[in-house]
C-alpha cells in the first residue's frame, strides 16, 4: 500500500485545470457535430481509471461499452437510451453510474458539462 498525504489530493475545483479538444469518433456520432472538451485530472491504474470534468453541445452518439462510467452533472440537460428503447434524463445535480457493457446512447439536449470517473479495459502500454 502506498501512503499518500494531503497535498496528493487532487480538487476538481480549485484551480480548474484548462479543457483540452475532444471528439466522438465519426463511427459513433449519430446526429450534430458537437463540440466537446475534456480535462483529465485523473490518470491511474496504468490508465484503466479515469477521472475529470467533460463538456459537450448538442448531438447524439453511441456509447462506449467497454467501461463503467459513474457521472454528475453540473449543467445541462442529457438523455441517456439503451438499444431497448429505455431512456433516462438527467439534469444538473444528477449523478447516475453506467455499467460495464451497457449498450447504448447519449444524447446531449443542452450544452453539458459533466465530472467522470471511468474505469476502463486494459489499455495497452
Amino acid at each position: 500500500m502506498t501512503t499518500c498525504y494531503i497535498d496528493q489530493v487532487i480538487s476538481f475545483s480549485e484551480p480548474p485545470l484548462p479543457l483540452g479538444p475532444f471528439t466522438t469518433p465519426p463511427e459513433r456520432l449519430l446526429k450534430g457535430d458537437p463540440a466537446q472538451a475534456i480535462a483529465n485530472y485523473v490518470t491511474a491504474e496504468n490508465g484503466r481509471l479515469l477521472s475529470g470534468l467533460w463538456q459537450s453541445e448538442r448531438g447524439k452518439w453511441k456509447a462506449v461499452a467497454e467501461r463503467t462510467e459513474f457521472c454528475y452533472i453540473i449543467s445541462g440537460d442529457v438523455i441517456i437510451s439503451d438499444i431497448r428503447g429505455g431512456q433516462r434524463r438527467y439534469k444538473a445535480g444528477d449523478a447516475f453510474m453506467l455499467p460495464y457493457g451497457f449498450d447504448g446512447y447519449w444524447e446531449v439536449l443542452e450544452s453539458c458539462q459533466k465530472y467522470y470517473v471511468i474505469l476502463q479495459d486494459d489499455v495497452p502500454v
